[in-house]
């Protein structure tokens, strides 16, 4: 059948099953990112809000600690410096190598008043095994320290008059200057109250597991609602295309037996031109023609209802040789060829077979092969050929012929689509013959892809699988 180039504008593509599968597939994808992505902010504001809740916590409780413990600066330096300069404390604190004196306990500094000698370390029950107290002079020298938990970090040279935060690996530190009054300027130490992060870094890690868990369970059940949800949405636009499907069939149907009646009674009264009045004549071979292309078209569509709603009858497929099936259409063709003064070529191996349809096959490239030469000008050049890579044959059907724009060539599969050049320059045709050659290459597994150039001609390949392991065949529709 001669079939047309790529309307200007395109008619919308059936949709199979197939498609209505990915269709829901990428709806639900669509559906799942922009939950996945909600959750993920939702989650990522809620794990910042209570870290830095839990911060916020820790270091309260640094201030509040830091802020009890410089009440008491003033009176631990004060017993401090008599225990390191009068004569009958002599020997309370030992000394480090320097000669300076070393930190003690708070126990250990009351405990003076009771001993002479400084008694051994006992940790506060007050004071919790995670943090602990340093109290310094003005000079930063460490006098007195209670607790278990402590950094090795020295007092920075500068610090805020409100006291500053530091933090070293998983310990957390707040560094408070005290001065001798409330708007004195007289510096009289530095209190350093550190506590361990461990706790907060585990209570995170457990918010975190939970946070998790919860998405995990949340994701779980919006993807099964999310597949419930496209389906049930999806199921009125089926039941359309189904039933503009099971139209057009009947239309088809319906149509077949007046066209047939038409044709009868035109070819008798044609067969009788004595009968017909010389005016009427081309009346009648112009009724003739157009009920021979409404059959083509009724034909076609039936053609494609079939392919679109019934799975290939694989009872009729057997091993057929490309070669031979192209080299009979090049020689149907020869003729129509040599009267149109174009050069028909054939270039093919030979003994290359496909598990595959005959007529559905000699269908699909009979479209293709007339299309080229319906669209290649007088002196121009058609080649045939058959070549094979490692899992598909490939047939290339190529022409010198006017081309086709690169902005159509999205569109030369779609059914009734045909460019506006074409048009003008042929007639003919029902602008389903690449639309029904694609359905026919999906439903042996292949496909057919194009290359064109305006004024420079087209090349179209045909992909059939070579016979193998057992092969699904690509959903149809979306010719």
């Amino acid at each position: 059948m001669p079939i047309s180039k790529p309307i200007s504008k395109p008619i919308s593509k059936p949709i199979s099953q197939g498609q209505f599968s990915r269709l829901q597939t990428r709806l639900l994808l669509s559906y799942l990112l922009v939950i996945a992505t909600t959750l993920g902010a939702f989650c990522t504001a809620v794990y910042a809000i209570v870290a830095r809740d839990l911060n916020q916590q820790l270091n309260a409780s640094l201030h509040q600690i830091a802020g009890t413990s410089a009440s008491t600066l003033e009176i631990i330096q004060h017993e401090y410096e008599e225990v390191t300069t009068e004569d009958e404390y002599q020997g309370y604190i030992p000394k480090n190598a320097d000669g300076t004196f070393g930190p003690i306990s708070l126990s250990q500094l009351m405990d003076k008043y009771r001993v002479y000698s400084i008694p051994a370390f006992v940790p506060n029950p007050l004071i919790s095994d995670d943090q602990g107290v340093e109290w310094f002079d003005s000079k930063q020298q460490l006098m007195v320290r209670e607790g278990n938990f402590f950094t090795t970090q020295s007092l920075p040279k500068i610090v805020a008059p409100k006291g500053q935060i530091l933090e070293e690996g998983n310990i957390r530190s707040f560094i408070l200057p005290v001065y001798a009054g409330a708007k004195s300027e007289q510096l009289l130490g530095y209190v350093r109250a550190t506590k361990s992060m461990d706790l907060l870094n585990a209570e995170l890690r457990r918010f975190q597991q939970g946070l998790m868990a919860g998405v995990a369970i949340v994701s779980g059940l919006v993807t099964m609602g999310g597949f419930w949800l496209t389906r049930e949405s999806l199921k009125p636009i089926l039941r359309s295309v189904e039933q503009l499907k099971q139209f057009t069939s009947d239309a088809s149907h319906e149509l077949r037996s007046p066209l047939t009646a038409i044709r009868a009674s035109i070819a008798v009264m044609q067969s009788h031109p004595e009968r017909v009045h010389p005016a009427d004549v081309e009346k009648l071979k112009a009724i003739a023609s157009a009920s021979a292309q409404m059959s083509q078209l009724v034909d076609d569509l039936l053609l494609l209802a079939r392919l679109d709603r019934q799975a290939p009858d694989r009872a009729v497929w057997r091993q057929i040789a490309l070669d031979e099936i192209l080299e009979d259409l090049v020689d149907l063709y020869s003729d129509r060829a040599e009267s149109a003064n174009l050069n028909l070529q054939s270039q093919l191996i030979p003994n290359l077979e496909v598990y595959a349809d005959p007529s559905e096959l000699s269908r699909l490239f009979t479209n293709l092969l007339a299309n080229a030469l319906q669209y290649t000008p007088s002196g121009g050049t058609v080649i045939v050929s058959l070549q094979r890579n490692r899992t598909h044959a490939l047939v290339r059907i190529e022409d010198t012929g006017i081309g086709i724009n690169s902005d159509q060539l999205p569109h030369i599969f779609d059914r009734f689509w045909r460019a506006d050049q074409a048009r003008s320059q042929h007639h003919g045709g029902s602008g389903l013959g690449l639309a029904i050659a694609k359905t026919i290459a999906q439903t042996h597994g292949g496909d057919i892809t194009v290359q064109s150039q305006l004024s420079q001609g087209s090349c179209f390949q045909v992909k059939i699988p070579l016979p193998g392991p057992p092969r699904s065949p690509k959903t149809r529709g979306g010719a």
